[in-house]
């Protein structure tokens, strides 16, 4: 093993050690033998085990990074495979072992921590909260049986990496995932001599072992790196990302499926289960005439007969008495024609989980996972099972060959496939091996333009999920009128965030609306926070009954112009390291919100947030620099407010308790427009272009003399407001305004 020893040792963190070993249901085994092969940019290990078993791994080294490709055989008998592993020795990065940490992305999820200290006790009484099950918010912090020694092991689909570090130090060493075909990984760190060990276990998920037939080969795929940035927390991961993306499929999550568009969907905004065919269908043309960028309208949990609890994916089974009528007289098919009919495209939610109440379990209980330690009125499929199988494919056609639903919001559906308990009752196949299964039939059954919603279990940003969904629900419902669940959100968020993996995968903040749950500051907080970060892929509520004139509804309209979802958001002076500033208060993108040009001198070069989530007013201080421009004049739009003023060199403001700021960031030199209620496609001197009709608010530098719309003279009227003048007229649909 000693070149594996030097090769690892020149990597500035610690005299490295690796040592495999496969874990099986009676012991833990170390090698027999080793053979190191070297030839054609790689290096070979070669490993044999008691019993026959052998391993081949494959090292493609870089400069201060490798990528490991493992080849488990089985041997000639059958084998239950618990796990596989590799022990990392002597990992050290020169500070004080007492400043030695990890960084994952279940660390805020689960501790409310970003970093972790490598010897915090996280199984100690009092170190994570331990509540109960929330079917209506989603996961709330830590679920009973997820606090475990192992890292990465819960069911949350976090971003699949880890970081340890010395915060001390900037350098860190990064072990990552490049395929979740049979593996999960997850990890234990100690320290030992005052270096760490690092041990990295490559499990199965729904099952204690794996029961594999004679010869068969495991493949395993990983990254191991090193980076100078473990303190910034946008680019710990920025060298292992790289290579993630060179072996990831094609993404769904990647296309404009839900980019440039949103989905009006029936929960939120106070609306629950409180639907009918006829509500929607009223909001649905209203959404069509005022809200040009909505493109879906989703019906969600509600229109089954046996609720409550949540009932989704068991409803089929009970055929048209499934369907409550009284809501839906006509039945789905008969809803899906009629949204068709205004010019929008339904979708629909599927709960993953079946009531205990309900038919399906009443009658096939043996089809069914006991999951009573998380839930206890309600159950998972086994999806292990071929008639399980079976059913769950049927169910699909009925919503989406037979009710000719377009999109789907999968809800409650991951627990089958995401726990790392065993549940499932046949072993032969991995529970992420199922997962593709799954994900592919109801690809098999929508549209290729559909979109594909995963919502709880929640998920951390995992991109691998993106091969099949289009955007994923990362927090708790956020317009009930809880401030701690906002919080929550917004440090759940920051973390997915920071990978910089939106054009993969697109986060999803909840959906925006007019709040009702929530008071003024706090409902600005919530539309400022799901704008500045690119989130904005659900709206709800009864808009078609609001006050078309009040403030709430007029800022919702502007925020909306323009959702651009999955564009990278930046931090402004963050130190994730800091466990007592957990959230961070600056957050920006390099674009106005109203337009995806970046770089245009005539345009916002940044939109900036500013975030107190703090229970007294604070005071935000930053500079062009904060938000990665150079020293120089600057103008500051308050995209609310209406008001410009000039930034130069540091400014400072104070923002109450629960508030926030947004503000468009321009050249005090070149720019023209510096705000806008309506996407702008283009902008030169002379011509704004707009892909929909809408009354339009802009806000010039100057007044222009005349403004023309596809060659026709087009009536305005401007007036002089504080540091800009406004400029009101009528886009009659998609063209381009000349100004004069």
């Amino acid at each position: 093993m000693n070149q594996i020893e030097l090769f690892l040792s020149a990597w500035n963190c610690g005299k490295i050690t690796l040592r495999p070993f496969v874990v099986t249901p009676r012991e833990k085994l170390f090698p027999e033998s080793v053979r190191i092969s070297e030839g054609n940019g790689m290096f070979r290990l070669s490993v044999s085990y008691s019993g026959g078993m052998r391993d081949d791994f494959y090292f493609i080294p870089g400069d201060g990074e490798l990528v490991c490709r493992r080849l488990f055989n089985c041997s000639g008998e059958s084998l239950s495979v618990c796990e596989l592993g590799v022990e990392l020795a002597g990992v050290s990065f020169g500070g004080a072992p007492g400043d030695d940490y990890f960084y994952h992305l279940e660390n805020p999820r689960i501790y409310e921590k970003m970093s972790i200290p490598v010897d915090y006790d996280r199984m100690r009484s009092g170190n994570a909260k331990d509540s109960g099950f929330d079917e209506q918010a989603g996961n709330r912090w830590a679920d009973p049986g997820v606090v475990c020694e192992r890292i990465g092991r819960s069911p949350y689909q976090p971003f699949p990496a880890i970081l340890l570090s010395n915060s001390s130090r900037g350098n860190g060493l990064v072990h990552g995932t490049l395929s979740q075909r049979i593996f999960f990984h997850n990890y234990l760190i100690s320290h030992d001599g005052g270096a760490i060990r690092f041990e990295i276990f490559s499990g199965f998920k729904g099952i204690n072992a794996l029961e594999c037939e004679p010869g068969r080969v495991l493949v395993d795929e990983w990254y191991l790196g090193t980076t100078p940035h473990a303190g910034n927390l946008e680019r710990i991961f920025e060298r292992y990302t790289a290579e993630l993306r060179r072996h990831l499929p094609p993404m769904y999550g990647a296309t404009k499926i839900n980019r440039d568009n949103m989905v009006w969907g029936s929960w939120n905004d106070g609306v629950f289960r409180d639907i009918s065919e006829e509500m929607i269908l009223r909001e649905a043309r209203f959404l069509k005439e005022n809200f040009p960028t909505v493109r879906w309208i989703q019906v969600d949990d509600g229109y089954a007969v046996h609720v409550p609890p949540a009932h989704g994916l068991g409803m089929p089974y009970e055929g048209e008495a499934g369907v409550d009528h009284a809501k839906f007289p006509g039945g789905l098919r008969a809803f899906t024609d009629k949204i068709r009919e205004v010019g929008l495209r339904p979708a629909v939610w599927i709960g993953g989980l079946c009531p205990k109440q309900t038919p399906i379990y009443q009658d096939h209980p043996e089809w069914f996972i006991n999951y009573d330690y998380r839930v206890e009125n309600s159950s998972p499929l086994d999806v292990s099972l071929p008639e399980v199988r079976a059913y769950m494919e049927r169910a699909l056609d009925v919503f989406f060959r037979e009710d000719a639903f377009d999109g789907m919001k999968h809800d409650f559906w991951s627990y089958a496939f995401e726990d790392s308990h065993d549940l499932l009752r046949q072993k032969n196949v991995s529970a992420y091996e199922w997962r593709d299964w799954w994900l592919k039939e109801i690809r098999k059954r929508i549209p290729a333009d559909a979109y594909l919603q995963t919502g709880c279990d929640i998920v951390m940003a995992n991109p691998f999920l993106g091969e099949f969904f289009t955007n994923y629900r990362y927090g708790i419902d956020i317009g009930s009128g809880n401030w701690d669940y906002v919080k929550t959100n917004f440090l759940w968020g920051a973390a997915c965030f920071a990978t910089h993996t939106g054009d993969l995968f697109v986060p999803n903040s909840d959906s925006v609306g007019l709040f009702p749950g929530l008071d003024d500051t706090e409902a600005m907080f919530c539309l400022n926070f799901c704008l500045v970060t690119h989130s904005m892929v659900e709206i709800a509520g009864k808009l078609s009954e609001a006050d078309s004139a009040s403030a709430r509804f007029r800022r919702l309209k502007k925020a909306v112009c323009n959702p651009n979802n999955g564009q990278d958001v930046f931090f402004g002076g963050y130190d994730y390291r800091d466990n007592n500033n957990l959230i961070p208060r600056i957050l920006y993108f390099r674009t106005p919100h109203f337009s995806t040009e970046e770089n245009n001198p005539l345009l916002p070069l940044r939109t900036v947030g500013l975030f107190n989530t703090d229970d007294a007013p604070l005071t935000i201080r930053f500079s062009p620099e904060t938000f990665g421009l150079p020293a120089g004049d600057y103008l500051l739009t308050d995209v609310w407010e209406n008001t410009t003023v000039p930034l130069t060199g540091e400014a400072a403001f104070e923002v109450e308790a629960h508030g926030s700021r947004l503000f468009a960031v321009s050249s005090a030199a070149t720019c023209m427009l510096l705000d806008a209620n309506m996407r702008v496609n283009a902008c030169s001197e002379t011509d704004i272009a707009f892909d929909y009709p809408g009354d339009a608010e802009l806000f010039f530098t100057k007044a222009p003399a005349k403004l023309h719309f596809n060659g026709k003279e087009l009536p305005f009227r401007s007036e002089n407001g504080n540091g800009n003048v406004a400029v009101t007229f009528h886009v009659p649909g998609k063209g381009v305004v000349t100004l004069r």
